[in-house]
């Protein structure tokens, strides 16, 4: 008995030591597996981390875009806005815009041309009255008395203030050099026109007839600038022609030329507004009428001035409100329906800063000073 239990202990032992045995070798297989499946796991891991990496990224990029685009839409609606702002401020809701002659006149169409954009450069509203006598110094005097803060402007056309200025007998109640000039927006050659029926085909025509019968051809022009401008042609041509001053403006001349009430009229282009006269001659070239002769292709030599229009402010009117103003007037110029307007005329445009405005200016008072003198 005592053999046999001590067999049953041994084998029970042997066997004890194979299942120990055994379990060391699915230990080890399954350190194997586990090794391999970690390195499974690794490798995984990896690849998320590196797919998270790349899913950041491109989410970092994608906000980068969207972030630049974001600044580049502000930045755009920005630029707009400031485009589609006035160009300054001033202390007023309502400008009073002076013409200083008759409604119809060059005057007049210019600041009907300008008015809209101008009205939408400045973001204000334009109040034109027509303050019109005196060959425009009426207008300009009420200029000359209005206030220096950019609330009230005018016309100014050449060379009739300078003319006024250089001749009036009498205090007007301005110098034209006081006035602090905005800018001029276009000139024309002056002109002879005369109605669209009228007897005198050529200028030749008109010459014959003033030769045949001395005064009894009638020109029209405006007040002492007209006389002026008549007094420049018949220094030059030697012609004897009747002189009919208007004092309101070209507006009141061209019904009294086109009626055939007046035989002719010296001015600008605002003379043919409308459509009433046709030019006859020209102070200078212009590609609008190429075909049409200048006085000194006529043989007359010495009819040179222009008629120029521009704005003006009060005197004294600070520089910084001058600057505003030629900022929304070349503002206004630029735009697609001024120069439309302008494409209609044959009026020569003008862009100018204040610098080159003065320098225009006085350009225009040298030569007209100097057709005053060759004139008597």
């Amino acid at each position: 008995m005592r053999i046999r239990s001590k067999l049953l202990i041994l084998i029970t032992i042997l066997t004890m030591v194979l299942a120990a045995c055994g379990g060391d070798d699915g230990s080890t297989d399954t350190t194997a597996g586990g090794s391999e499946a970690t390195s499974a796991d690794t490798e995984a891991a990896e690849t998320t981390s590196a797919e998270t990496e790349g899913t950041e990224a491109a989410e970092t990029t994608m906000a980068e875009t969207e972030a630049t685009e974001a600044t580049e839409a502000t930045e755009a609606t920005d630029t707009t806005a400031a485009a589609a702002e006035p160009v300054g401020e001033l202390e007023c809701d309502v400008v009073e815009v002076i013409v200083p002659y008759s409604p119809g006149g060059g005057s007049d169409q210019q600041v009907r041309r300008l008015q809209i954009a101008l009205e939408d450069a400045l973001g204000k509203r334009l109040q034109i009255t027509y303050q019109e006598g005196g060959d425009g110094s009426v207008g300009w005097n009420a200029l000359a008395q209005a206030a220096p803060d950019g609330c009230t402007i005018s016309n100014v056309v050449a060379p009739n203030i300078m003319n006024l200025s250089l001749t009036a007998s009498e205090d007007i109640g301005f110098k034209a050099e006081d006035f602090e000039i905005i800018a001029w927006t276009e000139y024309s050659p002056n002109i002879i026109g005369v109605g669209i029926d009228s007897e005198f085909e050529t200028y030749e025509d008109y010459v014959a007839a003033a030769e045949a019968d001395p005064g009894a051809v009638t020109i029209s022009g405006v007040g002492v600038n007209g006389e002026l401008l008549v007094g420049e042609v018949l220094a030059a041509t030697g012609l004897d022609l009747t002189f009919v001053p208007f004092s309101g403006g070209v507006g009141d001349i061209v019904p009294q030329v086109a009626g055939g009430h007046i035989h002719s009229a010296l001015s600008g282009f605002s003379l043919l507004d409308g459509g009433q006269l046709r030019p006859l001659v020209l102070s200078s070239e212009s590609a609008a009428f190429p075909d049409i002769p200048t006085f000194e292709e006529a043989g007359s030599p010495g009819v040179t001035l222009v008629t120029s229009w521009g704005l003006m402010l009060p005197p004294e009117t600070p520089e910084d409100i001058v600057t505003l103003w030629n900022a929304a007037v070349q503002e206004a110029m630029a735009t697609q329906e001024v120069q439309d307007a302008y494409a209609e005329t044959a009026y020569e445009v003008l862009t100018q800063d204040v610098e080159e405005a003065q320098a225009y200016f006085q350009e225009q008072f040298d030569a007209t000073q100097a057709a005053i003198e060759a004139s008597g």
